[in-house]
């Protein structure tokens, strides 16, 4: 599974079979094989992770099998019309074209996380499940978000993964790799990549210096 990193928390993986691009919002697309099915995956409906412009630019693109993966806080008046459309609800299962099957996990913000397993690997996509923390958070709040994240992150504590894409977010100031760093050492992921850091790379610069223990397993967008 080669992975590509595109914009913000868009990522576009591809194997032997099929393309996965998950929460597009705006940015360049590689070069497309129009030949390969192609499955777009929404975590919700902000939008920020969610550009219906999407669809007509995969048609432009020459791409014939796109197949979207909603969930249900899209409405429908912002289906994309001319595709396969699959709509999903958190903590379910379900099985997609490619061989692919996912798992929804509910998001600490907004629509879902995604788990999918395919025949070259697992990866997750975390959409806008994170611990939303900053230093002006009510103590109790901050209780139960922290709660929350973790034990949203349970179905993820016996699995393997080999790509997660992971919020590590500047506006939550000092509290901004709280998510990011309890994943790395709570769950069993071979490669982690940032995203959803709003145009300031440095944050990443900083994690790494801050947690040089983790670089390995850390993926840097060029």
């Amino acid at each position: 599974m080669n992975v590509t990193y595109i914009y913000h928390s868009c990522f576009l993986a591809e194997t032997a079979e099929c393309y996965y691009l998950f929460d597009y919002y705006k940015g360049n697309l590689p070069p497309l094989d129009a030949g390969k099915p192609m499955l777009v995956f929404v975590s919700h409906s902000h939008q920020d992770h969610y550009n219906p412009a999407l669809f007509p630019l995969l048609r432009e693109m020459g791409m014939k099998q796109v197949t979207a993966i909603l969930p249900n806080d899209i409405k429908p008046h912002k289906y994309p019309y001319d595709c396969t459309l699959f709509k999903v609800y958190h903590s379910r299962e379900y099985e997609l074209p490619c061989h692919t099957r996912i798992r929804t996990l509910l998001s600490t913000d907004s629509g879902v996380a995604f788990l999918l397993t395919c025949p070259e690997g697992v990866f997750y996509h975390a959409g806008d499940l994170n611990d939303w923390v900053t230093e002006d958070t009510p103590q109790e709040e901050r209780r139960q978000m922290t709660g929350s994240y973790r034990a949203a992150l349970r179905p993820l504590k016996d699995i393997s993964i080999n790509h997660a894409c992971l919020p590590l977010d500047p506006r939550l100031g000092s509290h901004y790799a709280d998510g990011f760093l309890y994943f790395l050492r709570h769950i069993n992921a071979e490669k982690v990549y940032p995203m959803h850091y709003w145009d300031k790379p440095d944050i990443v610069k900083q994690f790494l210096e801050e947690h040089p223990d983790c670089r390995e397993r850390i993926v840097t967008s060029p």
